[in-house]
């Protein structure tokens, strides 16, 4: 690569914490030119979230850097100052994230930063803005997005912020795990519109990431990191061979792959129905005098698994909503333990839910305030007449079977990591002993590392207490590993069902095919113009 081709130079550049055991980053290097892509593949920590920073130029203050950055043919300035790059930069964030401020409309905002990078009026941006969402192919209107943050979908966000990118005309897009924790098929669509507008656009892409989609969609080189140093790099292609570093192969084997081989699939526990669903009509209003659809019907035996596999918004919630009571549907019966929902009173059905546990993706699921200790423990004191050297015990056990028993007890709940408090949630399921469990989307935003040990430790759950799983998914690689069969929807009605197995060797309904194809990585093996 000559220099003249070089949109930026990274040299030696170490970011360290103060009382920091071991550098964030330490002596990275990397050079990138206009119109090249760069994956940077970590699991959480590795660096990559320290060198986004420096690059971003929102390094924080207690940030210790040294190094070098140099920008196109200029000369080399120290990394530790606040530097202002001769080339425009965009920056691509995660819209779970919370990158934006609360009480002003996401329009409002993206056409700030559109007007700040291009020094234009703000309905110069509104206009550039309007333009890049008519040119993303399946992208909502601009008036979707003016409403507050917390009133849009995040994946309309993500349309927003990759428009706002596109409209600003950057060198250099700088995407911080822009789509890692939306559905399946949204992050395709959204990754094969960001290649596209870079191809139209000719800018360079450095995404941050932990996991495989972006390496073999975007293409470009592969850069491995851990422990902020550099394991190695290369394209995706020859670092998910056998030739690659042994840290790579475990990463590249870490992720989920489809496996169409029937003797993977488990049999579906055979016990006594739990869950009885009759005739149930997600689509039905109580002013409905004369029934239009024959409605959803199916059973859950105890102990077995059943996956609802669908984007948001296809239903999937409404249908977990309906058959645990918390909302009463208009149509249909619901029967959960031999117990009509539909005749008890709320105090009741709130009773009956206590043999429910859920785990799920959302940060905000436990406390933040409590204790790790206090978290595992408040289902059994509230449900159980235990001695303290009893909860202890179930306490202990628990924590044991998912990994956190070494860790200090006494901590608030906010100090641990994503992936930490996860793993507290099953604990907490275990020690209430649930007959049902609902499992939303568990390992949404973790790194490949971290979703394999979420998935053997609900696997673990499931084969040692047997309680029966309804797993909520937009991702069929999740479905497999953590579930037996499963309903696909879309427009709150179910377009598939059956053995997971089956559906992938021979999935029927085009939504199905789209969501398998979304997960499915190319083949590579081939040629890089034939992936």
């Amino acid at each position: 690569m000559s220099d003249s081709a070089s949109l930026f130079e990274i040299g030696e550049l170490r970011v360290a914490r103060p009382g920091a055991a071991m550098p964030e980053l330490d002596r990275f290097t990397l050079t990138l030119a206009a119109g090249e892509s760069v994956v940077v593949l970590g699991e959480a920590g590795s660096g990559k979230e320290a060198l986004m920073r420096v690059l971003g130029g929102f390094a924080e203050r207690t940030d210790v850097i040294s190094g070098t950055i140099r920008f196109g043919n200029g000369e080399p300035r120290s990394a530790a100052k606040r530097l202002r790059p001769t080339i425009r930069i965009a920056y691509l964030p995660n819209p779970l994230a919370h990158p934006f401020a609360p009480h002003a409309t996401v329009l409002s905002q993206l056409c700030r930063v559109i007007a700040r990078k291009l020094g234009s009026p703000q309905e110069s941006a509104h206009e550039e803005l309007r333009l890049a969402l008519e040119r993303l192919e399946d992208a909502p209107p601009l008036s979707a997005l003016n409403k507050k943050p917390a009133e849009i979908d995040p994946v309309v966000i993500a349309w927003g912020l990759l428009a706002s990118v596109s409209a600003q005309t950057p060198d250099l897009v700088l995407a911080d795990h822009p789509f890692a924790d939306l559905g399946a098929n949204s992050v395709r669509v959204l990754l094969g519109c960001l290649a596209a507008e870079q191809k139209r656009l000719g800018f360079a892409v450095v995404y941050a990431t932990g996991g495989l989609q972006p390496a073999t969609r975007l293409g470009g080189r592969v850069v491995v990191i851990r422990e902020g140093r550099v394991v190695e790099e290369g394209d995706a292609r020859r670092l998910a061979s056998g030739h690659a570093h042994t840290y790579t192969r475990t990463l590249y084997r870490a992720l989920p792959q489809l496996s169409l081989d029937p003797s993977n699939a488990r049999s579906a526990a055979r016990g006594q129905p739990l869950l009885q669903v009759h005739g149930l009509d997600l689509l039905a209003s109580p002013k409905d005098k004369v029934r239009q659809r024959e409605g959803l019907t199916f059973e859950l035996r105890r102990g077995a698994a059943l996956a609802l596999v669908g984007e948001e918004g296809s239903g999937r919630r409404a249908l977990v909503r309906a058959v645990l009571g918390l909302d009463r549907a208009p149509v249909g019966r619901v029967v959960f333990d031999a117990v009509d929902l539909n005749i008890l009173s709320q105090t009741m059905t709130s009773r009956l839910r206590r043999r429910i546990a859920f785990i799920t993706g959302a940060d905000d699921a436990l406390d933040p305030r409590m204790t790790l200790w206090d978290t595992v423990d408040e289902p059994l004191r509230a449900h159980l007449d235990l001695s303290s050297d009893l909860v202890a015990g179930y306490r202990e056990a628990a924590l044991k079977r998912v990994g956190l028993a070494s860790h200090d007890g006494r901590r608030a709940v906010a100090t641990l990591s994503t992936f930490d408090k996860r793993r507290l949630q099953v604990a907490r399921a275990i020690v209430g002993a649930p007959l049902l469990v609902v499992v939303d989307e568990p390992l949404r935003g973790l790194d490949a590392f971290a979703q394999t040990i979420m998935r053997e430790v609900l696997t673990d759950f499931r084969t040692h207490q047997e309680p029966a799983f309804l797993v909520i998914t937009s991702d069929f690689t999740v479905a497999q590993a953590l579930a037996d069969d499963a309903m696909v929807f879309s427009a709150r009605k179910v377009v598939e069902r059956g053995p997971i197995v089956d559906m992938l060797r021979a999935p029927k309904s085009p939504v199905t095919r789209g969501l398998i194809a979304a997960v499915t990585m190319p083949d590579l093996s081939q040629s890089p113009a034939s992936v």
